[in-house]
């Protein structure tokens, strides 16, 4: 589904139009390069697509989630809950801020379970993140009401869901922050980059500030002339990638439909197998990256598995997948057990996502391309049917 499918003369007249007039930094220079900040235009487009006050861009999604926890005040010894399936960067980006991850169990929906969030917050919880997997949306009311009742503030990570909604609102603009992704495999793509949108002022400078260098940003100075307000790091993102991104947004409505085509007509042709669908929370906020089945038993899945591969069209079984899922991440051994900040890691060995295993276990998806064609289609509607018929 990388939205580089999508690439044409628009692309090319964007980056081209940054290279011609060589200004590549998104600060600087003002008088020659009169007026024009594709940066800060593709933030203001964002801001006004999704409905929030303030947008950031930044150099990628993993700094998105880190300077967006930088800026609430989240540091050493902290917890941060979030879901055991989502991508590593989640984890690290707390664990960079010298936070604990804490991770929670998810539902049927794929994402986190209330009840598990409940029961994993503590007295050094300083945020819930949920993360919206696979195209669609956590159950946020749940979620929502948790950091309500415990007055903790929720935080999304919305880095794979850029224009998905629930109940007709935007994802990431439901917490405190929200966090965004643009990288190479995302259908709303700048080959890299990120995003924050919130709708608090204060917290909106705060995360301006330190994804420069601590800058105050103005434009009746020259940047050597600027203000330092603290310390900070550089995640900025440049103008050849805010120039991709304001194109990338006229496309997004093109390429959403796409990808729900794919998925409302793959769904229609296995009608009746009983196979069963990923239950979504908002199917009209969906935007229909993934094709997600739940099977009732792991040996069915991998039935399945094995009879759609016969067939040319191997689905993946999401409890197997490296990428997304925190049971193989080797690297959070480092954690386990570690004192931060006085407080000391819980275990993150397989069996404590015992329950999260049960679902992904079970769970196959296929993720299709922007240009899929009806031939395509076509394959996996018959792999799934004769999937269903043996695994079923």
């Amino acid at each position: 589904m990388p939205g580089t499918e999508l690439f044409d003369q628009m692309e090319l007249d964007a980056v081209s139009d940054v290279i011609r007039r060589k200004m590549v930094h998104r600060y600087s220079s003002h008088a020659a390069r009169k007026g024009v900040y594709r940066v800060s235009e593709f933030e203001a487009a964002l801001a006004a697509r999704v409905g929030a006050a303030n947008a950031l861009a930044v150099c990628n999604g993993t700094s998105a989630l880190f300077v967006g926890l930088k800026a609430m005040g989240v540091g050493p010894g902290d917890e941060v809950i979030t879901p055991a399936f989502t991508f590593i960067a989640t984890v690290e980006a707390i664990a960079a801020c010298g936070a604990i991850p804490v991770l929670a169990d998810i539902d049927e929906t794929l994402g986190m379970c209330p009840a598990s969030v409940e029961s994993k917050i503590s007295k050094r919880t300083k945020a819930i993140m949920p993360v919206h997997m696979f195209g669609a949306a956590t159950r946020l009311e749940p979620i929502l009401e948790l950091g309500a009742k415990y007055g903790i503030p929720v935080v999304e990570d919305s880095c794979e869901v850029t224009g998905g909604t629930y109940r007709g609102k935007a994802l990431g603009t439901f917490g405190l922050w929200g966090a965004y992704s643009f990288d190479p495999n995302k259908y709303v793509t700048t080959g890299e980059g990120g995003a924050l949108v919130t709708n608090d002022a204060e917290l909106y400078k705060k995360m301006e500030y330190y994804h420069d260098h601590g800058h105050v940003h103005r434009l009746d100075i020259e940047r050597g002339a600027e203000d330092k307000c603290g310390l900070g790091l550089n995640f900025r993102m440049s103008e050849l990638e805010g120039a991709l991104g304001l194109v990338a947004l006229k496309k997004m409505d093109a390429a959403q439909a796409m990808l729900r085509r794919t998925k409302r007509l793959v769904l229609e042709g296995v009608a009746g197998t009983g196979l069963t669908p990923r239950p979504v929370p908002d199917r009209d906020g969906d935007i229909a990256t993934h094709i997600v089945f739940l099977l009732p038993s792991a040996q069915a899945a991998k039935k399945l598995q094995a009879v759609t591969a016969e067939c040319g069209m191997p689905v993946s079984i999401i409890g197997e997948n490296t990428w997304h899922y925190a049971k193989h991440w080797k690297a959070l051994n480092e954690l386990s057990g570690t004192v931060i900040g006085g407080n000391t890691a819980p275990s993150y060995a397989p069996e404590t996502m015992a329950a999260s295993d049960a679902i992904l276990s079970r769970a196959v998806f296929y993720c299709p391309n922007l240009r899929t064609g009806d031939e395509t289609i076509e394959k996996m509607i018959a792999a799934l049917k004769a999937g269903a018929k043996a695994a079923l």
